[in-house]
């Protein structure tokens, strides 16, 4: 049942070649249980297939808007400037939110007035399967943010919020712009609230640009993080150090858990012989 207040929300979606799942995305904030005001689609330079798509959506709440291919952030950026609404929710056009999400993020962030942005548990999916454990970010404070993304960069936030900040930073193509703005705008003293829910799925695809921001240029855009927030990383160095030795104990283990393993301890012994023969020939 669909609660019938004002949610003062816009719903933003930048949408690239993203024909085949926009539909799921759009649906799952029509079916919220709190609705939006509206819902803006930023279309950034898709092909055909998807602007065929994009035509066929039929909704009072849906505007779709169209620019050449300029980047997520500045998809982003262009919807929250069109929105009239003081909150503003950020969807991946191939992902979708579970039908309480808004509602629930809603009644948080409009009563606890240190909260700048609310998200929730989420899990992976591929092709409608779940994949993995439902992730469950910590939020909170700034110091939370330095060494990792305690976010979801699909959450509710306010636009003034992204007003202090000056909106996404658009030189964060390559990726990790998300974390980017979480850290922006919660070094302000801003936190972040977590729903303990799974409330949202995130959708696994062969290839994608979060996939390559983490294969091909994860050192670059950790060490662009650090250059812009130097100062919270010198001020906050005593906790980013305890954060990076409590993820090295925990790769650590992980990686003696694999060693002792039964599969591992198999395919060892029957590599032995072959190691043995090349040693003959060292």
């Amino acid at each position: 049942m669909q609660t019938a207040i004002n949610s003062n929300t816009t719903v933003v979606i930048p949408c690239y070649n993203d024909g085949p799942y926009i539909n799921q995305a759009v649906n799952s904030v029509l079916k919220q249980s709190l609705l939006p005001e509206k819902i803006i689609i930023i279309d950034d330079g898709s092909q055909e297939d998807t602007l065929d798509v994009l035509r066929k959506i039929e909704s009072p709440l849906v505007e779709i808007d169209y620019q050449e291919n300029s980047g997520v952030c500045s998809a982003r950026n262009r919807a929250i400037e069109m929105a009239a609404t003081d909150y503003i929710l950020t969807l991946d056009a191939d992902d979708y939110f579970e039908p309480t999400f808004l509602e629930k993020a809603h009644a948080i962030i409009s009563t606890q007035e240190d909260i700048a942005a609310v998200c929730c548990y989420y899990q992976r999916f591929n092709k409608s399967k779940l994949v993995g454990e439902v992730v469950k970010p910590l939020g909170g404070s700034v110091e939370n943010f330095l060494v990792q993304n305690n976010g979801l960069g699909n959450a509710l936030f306010r636009k003034s919020c992204w007003e202090e900040v000056n909106g996404y930073d658009m030189s964060f193509d390559k990726g990790y712009e998300d974390w980017d703005f979480w850290i922006s705008m919660l070094k302000n003293g801003w936190k972040m609230y977590v729903i303990p829910e799974l409330l949202f799925k995130y959708r696994i695809k062969e290839t994608s640009r979060d996939q390559s921001a983490s294969s091909q240029h994860d050192q670059e855009l950790k060490l662009k993080i650090y250059n812009k927030h130097e100062d919270l990383y010198v001020k906050h160095a005593n906790q980013v150090y305890a954060q990076l030795v409590f993820k090295n104990n925990l790769l650590k283990n992980k990686i003696t858990k694999t060693q002792n393993s039964i599969d591992h301890k198999i395919g060892a012994s029957l590599l032995k012989p072959l190691r043995f023969v090349k040693s003959l020939f060292s």
